[in-house]
C-alpha cells in the first residue's frame, strides 16, 4: 500500500463518520419537526373544536328576556340581597363554575349574611356564565338561571348559599350542566316553590336574561376576572395586601357604620 493509500483511508473514514453524524442531525430534526408540527395540527384541531362547541352554545334563543322579581341596575341585570338603604353596598361579580368564587363564599357568606341581617350591608350580584365558552358544558348558564328562578321565589340567597356550599366545582366538570342536581339543592331550602322552581330550571326561564347579563359584563373593563368584590369602585379581592376574609369584611363595615 501505498503512502498515498495510507493517508486516503483514515480521510475517507473521517468523511464518512462526519456525513453519518449529518445525516443523523438532518433526521433528528426532521423528526422534531414532524413532532412540532403534529402539535400544531393538534393544536389547531383543537381551537377548532373548542370554537365549534362554544359557537354552538351560543345558538341564537329568541325568546323574550324574562327578568327575575326584583332584580335592579341598568337593564335590571343585577340581584341584590340585603335591605336597599344599608350603609354599605358591594357589587360581587360570581360565575357558579369559578373555583375561585366558591372557595371566597365559602369564607364570607355567614358574615354577609350576618350583616345584611343587622341592616348594615347590601350585596348586588351580577351572576355570570362565562367559563362555559371556555370549558364545555353549560353548567354556568344553567346555575345563573337557576339563581334566577330562586329569586322569583324570594329565596336567591339561600339557594344561592346551597350552591356555594356544595363541593367547590372544577371548571373541567360540567356538574351544574346537570339539572337534577340544581333541583337537588332546591330542595334544601326551607320554603321553596319546588313546582315553579322546577319548571323554571327545565325550561330555562331566564336562560335570555343570563346571556344579557354576560353580554353586559362583556362590554365593560374594569372588571376582568372572578371572583370580584368591588367596594367604592375598588375590587377587594385585587388588595393582595390586605386579604378579604371574614374579619377584614366586619372591619370595613363597621368602619363605614361608626359615626
Amino acid at each position: 500500500m501505498t503512502r498515498s493509500a495510507a493517508r486516503t483511508k483514515p480521510r475517507q473514514a473521517r468523511e464518512r463518520l462526519r456525513a453519518e453524524r449529518e445525516r443523523a442531525v438532518l433526521r433528528s430534526r426532521r423528526a422534531r419537526q414532524a413532532t412540532v408540527s403534529a402539535g400544531v395540527v393538534a393544536t389547531v384541531v383543537t381551537v377548532v373544536a373548542v370554537a365549534v362547541v362554544v359557537q354552538a352554545g351560543r345558538a341564537e334563543d329568541d325568546r323574550p328576556v324574562v327578568v327575575p322579581a326584583g332584580a335592579t341596575g341598568d337593564d335590571n341585570l343585577v340581584i341584590p340581597t340585603g335591605v336597599a338603604d344599608a350603609p354599605v353596598t358591594l357589587s360581587v361579580y360570581e360565575d357558579p363554575r369559578c373555583p375561585g368564587c366558591a372557595q371566597l363564599e365559602r369564607e364570607l357568606h355567614a358574615t354577609v349574611n350576618k350583616l345584611q341581617d343587622e341592616g348594615r350591608l347590601r350585596v348586588e350580584y351580577h351572576v355570570l356564565s362565562f367559563v362555559d365558552r371556555i370549558a364545555s358544558g353549560r353548567g354556568s348558564k344553567a346555575a345563573a338561571n337557576a339563581l334566577a328562578a330562586a329569586q322569583d321565589a324570594g329565596k336567591f340567597r339561600d339557594f344561592h348559599d346551597a350552591l356555594y356550599a356544595s363541593p367547590p366545582p372544577s371548571e373541567n366538570e360540567d356538574t351544574f350542566g346537570d339539572e337534577q342536581v340544581l333541583l337537588d339543592l332546591g330542595k334544601k331550602v326551607d320554603g321553596m316553590d319546588m313546582e315553579k322552581f322546577t319548571s323554571a330550571v327545565r325550561n330555562g326561564r331566564h336562560d335570555t336574561w343570563v346571556n344579557k347579563v354576560q353580554q353586559a359584563f362583556d362590554r365593560q373593563t374594569a372588571v376582568q376576572a372572578t371572583p370580584a368584590v368591588l367596594f367604592k369602585g375598588k375590587d377587594l379581592v385585587k388588595d393582595t395586601e390586605h386579604p378579604l376574609t371574614a374579619e377584614r369584611l366586619t372591619r370595613l363595615v363597621e368602619a363605614e357604620t361608626a359615626s
